[in-house]
């Protein structure tokens, strides 16, 4: 598959952000949203365990920066007086409940607000793949912070949402007051470890290869790979019949795993020398450099990322918290028990 150069992308959006920023927010819909009856009936029931069901649930419709129209599932918890927003992207393959409890804790003081990703759960899933490019869609993440309101958030993402959240302190750190990024690499230094001969970073992102292909044989790997690591069950967050929300809404619709492997396909994987040089230029670091505080939460036991993927991050990250869990998986926002108090202490430090 061709990928256009990073680089050439990262500096064009940023050129077009610095040109439209003004009126970017100018197509914006709130509405009410329903849930499929078969979905709402057992929830109702409880036959997908029990969840929390006070949160206000609506679709936003905003403009990407073709001017195509997009619909995303969200989940909020506010109080009258809100002291500002916090946003959370989900990773693959969960959805906007992922983050139940932090709208449960933070909507008390904060406009909590969690989003279904494009091509996940309840969200508009477009087939082209190009939809999914993770810089365009930092775009349409900006747009729902207008949306919803407000000028700034502060971004929680785990995995894919962390990428994009990475993405955000890059390109977008006006919207943004601060990231909280977890389980998931610098883009930058993710790519420099996948270059890195003395490293396994390429063994542990085989699966992305497999993601990007469309045969029976790449799609048989990438599940026997993606399978056999049940870590994301083992935490409690799942537990019981709750497990069957996240299959029967997310993962049994065969399409969603379509449209949920289209980020794996839009990345710019394998990585080459010309997306990440070894030397920066002045200017390339600029744009790398993550432009706002960052806490960031890194499970020593994470079987896809290598801690070679954190070498340099200080450079690319100057105003940067690193906390690691030695015994953490990928999983670790519903594995970390202190997350909540974490996320909190950081957020009033923004204050």
């Amino acid at each position: 598959m061709h990928h256009s150069h990073l680089f050439m992308r990262l500096t064009l959006l940023v050129l077009a952000t610095l040109v439209t920023t003004s009126s970017m927010a100018g197509s914006c819909q709130q509405n009410e949203y329903t849930a499929p009856e078969r979905d709402q009936a057992r929830l109702e029931s409880g036959l997908v365990g029990e969840w929390n069901q006070t949160f206000d649930e609506k679709i936003l419709t905003v403009e990407d920066i073709d001017g195509n129209q997009w619909r995303y599932f969200t989940i909020e918890k506010r109080p009258e007086t809100p002291a500002g927003l916090i946003l959370f992207l989900h990773g693959f393959p969960e959805f906007a409940y992922a983050w139940e409890q932090q709208l449960e804790y933070f909507g008390d003081t904060h406009h909590a607000a969690a989003i279904d990703l494009k091509g996940h759960h309840y969200s508009s899933s477009p087939d082209l793949v190009e939809e999914y490019d993770f810089i365009e869609i930092a775009w349409e993440i900006r747009a729902i912070i207008r949306c919803l309101g407000y000028d700034k958030a502060t971004i929680v993402g785990h995995d894919f949402g962390g990428a994009i959240a990475w993405i955000m302190g890059m390109l977008h750190p006006d919207a943004v007051d601060g990231l909280v990024v977890i389980s998931v690499p610098h883009p930058y230094l993710f790519g420099r470890a996948l270059l890195n001969p003395d490293s396994d970073q390429a063994e542990r992102s085989r699966y992305i290869g497999y993601a990007q292909g469309t045969s029976l044989a790449d799609q048989l790997n990438f599940s026997k790979i993606i399978f056999s690591d049940f870590s994301i069950f083992d935490s409690g967050f799942y537990s019981g019949k709750r497990i069957l929300r996240l299959m029967l809404e997310n993962w049994v619709p065969t399409q969603r795993w379509k449209t949920m492997k289209h980020y794996y396909r839009a990345m710019p994987f394998p990585a080459n020398e010309q997306d990440y040089r070894a030397e920066l230029t002045a200017f390339q670091k600029k744009i790398y450099t993550i432009k706002r505080p960052t806490l960031f939460l890194w499970g020593l036991a994470d079987p896809y990322f290598n801690q070679d993927t954190l070498t340099g991050i200080g450079d690319l990250v100057p105003d940067l918290e690193l906390v690691t869990y030695p015994q953490g998986t990928h999983w670790l926002h519903h594995e970390a028990e202190d997350l909540n108090l974490r996320i909190d202490t950081f957020i009033r430090k923004l204050q």
